[in-house]
C-alpha cells in the first residue's frame, strides 16, 4: 500500500478554484481508490462544513517545530520524510525544496501561467516569487498535471518543459451542480437574494482580466432587447470598485445585481434559474464555471481564449473577449432564440457528461502509477 501525500493548504482555506480543485480530488482518489493511505500536509486548518469531513476521514499533518511561514516550501520536507510518504502531490505549482534529494516520487499541477500573460495585475515581489517556485517545480518533478491543453502548451512555452512530462488531466466539479433544483427551493433561493426567477448569469472573481466590465458594458447597450437583469456573483477589489462606478454613472442599479458573499449551496438554483451564462474571460487555467454551468442546464456565452473552448466543447457559443459587439451580437441570438436555448442545454448536457469525478480520480492514479 503506497502513501501518498498531498499539499493541501488550498484545500483548507481556498474555497474557490484551487480549493475545489483539491477538494474534488482528494475525495475522488479516496472513493475510488480506498486501499492507498493518503495524507494532508497543510500549515493549519480552517473549519468550515467542507473541511470536516477532510479532518474526520484523513490524517493531517500541521507544523509543529517550525514557522508556518515557509513550511511548505522548505520545512514540510521532514514531515514527508517522517511520515514515509512514497508520492507527493503539489496540488498548486509547487514543490518543496530539495525534496529531489529524497527517494519521495512527485507530482505537481500546474493550473495555469496568469502571472506571465497578466504580469501588470500581480506585485513585482509575487511574480519574482512563482517563478522560483514554479521553475523548480517543473525541473525537478517526475510528473507535471496541466489542467488543460492550453496550459499545457504554455507550461512548455514559458518554462522549456519536454511534453512527455506533462500529462493533460481534466477536472470536474462539485456533484451539486449535477442535481436538479425544486421550483421552490430556486424561488427561495432567488428571494433569499431579491432576484426574479429568469435573469443573465456571471459566477467568479470580479478582476480585470476576467473582463466583468465589458460585459456590464456590453449588457448596457442591449438591455432593451434582453430584457433581464444581470446577476454577478463574485468578489473583488479595485476593479470591482470601477464596475460599480460605471453602473451608478448609467443608472443601472435596478438592472445590474452584484453579489458578495455567496455560498457554494446556493450556487445550483442560481445557475438553473439563469436563463444563460456568460464568462468572457481573457484567460483560464481551466474555467470551472464554464462546466458547472452546462451541468445545471444552462447556456453557455464565453470567450475563444486559452482553455474555454475545451471546456465549453460544441455547446457553448464563443465570443471574442475584446470585442463588446461579438457579445451583444451572442446575448441577443440566446436571448431571443428559444430552439437555441434547446439545442446548448442538450448539447451542454452531453458533453458535460466527459467530465466526471470518477475520470478525474481514475486519470489522476494512471500518472502516478507511471512514476511510481
Amino acid at each position: 500500500m503506497y502513501t501518498i501525500g498531498f499539499d493541501a493548504k488550498r484545500l483548507f482555506h481556498n474555497g474557490t478554484g484551487l480549493g475545489n480543485y483539491s477538494r474534488s480530488l482528494v475525495r475522488s482518489l479516496y472513493e475510488e481508490f480506498p486501499s492507498y493511505q493518503y495524507l494532508l500536509f497543510t500549515p493549519s486548518i480552517s473549519y468550515t462544513n467542507e473541511s470536516f469531513y477532510f479532518t474526520e476521514k484523513f490524517k493531517v499533518v500541521i507544523p509543529k517545530l517550525f514557522s508556518k511561514v515557509g513550511w511548505r516550501s522548505r520545512f514540510m520536507l521532514y514531515s514527508l520524510l517522517e511520515q514515509n510518504v512514497d508520492l507527493y502531490h503539489g496540488l498548486s505549482h509547487e514543490l518543496p525544496f530539495k525534496i529531489e534529494t529524497t527517494d519521495i516520487k512527485t507530482v505537481v499541477t500546474i493550473h495555469d501561467v496568469i502571472y506571465k500573460f497578466f504580469p501588470n495585475d500581480f506585485p513585482m515581489i509575487d511574480k519574482a516569487v512563482y517563478d522560483i517556485k514554479w521553475k523548480h517545480a517543473c525541473a525537478v518533478t517526475h510528473a507535471i498535471i496541466a489542467t488543460s491543453e492550453a496550459t499545457k502548451r504554455d507550461i512548455i512555452h514559458f518554462f522549456g518543459v519536454p511534453e512527455e512530462k506533462i500529462h493533460v488531466v481534466y477536472q470536474s466539479c462539485d456533484p451539486i451542480f449535477e442535481t436538479i433544483v425544486s421550483e421552490k427551493e430556486k424561488q427561495h433561493v432567488c428571494n433569499t437574494w431579491n432576484l426574479p426567477t429568469d435573469f443573465i448569469l456571471y459566477v467568479g472573481a470580479i478582476t480585470e482580466r476576467k473582463n466583468v466590465l465589458q460585459l456590464v458594458q456590453a449588457y448596457n447597450r442591449v438591455k432593451n432587447q434582453v430584457a433581464i437583469p444581470l446577476v454577478i456573483v463574485g468578489n473583488g477589489r479595485q476593479y470591482l470598485y470601477k464596475v460599480k462606478q460605471y453602473i451608478e454613472k448609467e443608472s443601472l442599479q435596478s438592472q445590474v445585481k452584484i453579489l458578495t458573499g455567496v455560498q457554494n449551496h446556493d450556487l445550483p438554483a442560481l445557475y438553473q434559474s439563469a436563463q444563460m451564462f456568460i464568462y468572457p474571460s481573457k484567460y483560464e487555467g481551466f474555467g470551472i464555471p464554464i462546466l458547472e454551468s452546462l451541468k445545471s442546464g444552462t447556456p453557455v456565452i464565453a470567450s475563444n481564449t486559452s482553455s474555454l473552448p475545451e471546456v465549453g466543447g460544441n455547446a457553448a457559443m464563443y465570443i471574442h473577449p475584446d470585442s463588446i459587439e461579438s457579445l451583444c451580437d451572442a446575448m441577443v441570438k440566446v436571448y431571443t432564440d428559444k430552439d437555441l436555448r434547446i439545442d446548448m442545454i442538450e448539447k451542454g448536457f452531453k458533453h458535460a457528461s466527459n467530465f466526471s469525478n470518477t475520470q478525474f480520480a481514475y486519470d489522476t492514479m494512471s500518472v502516478y502509477k507511471k512514476i511510481v
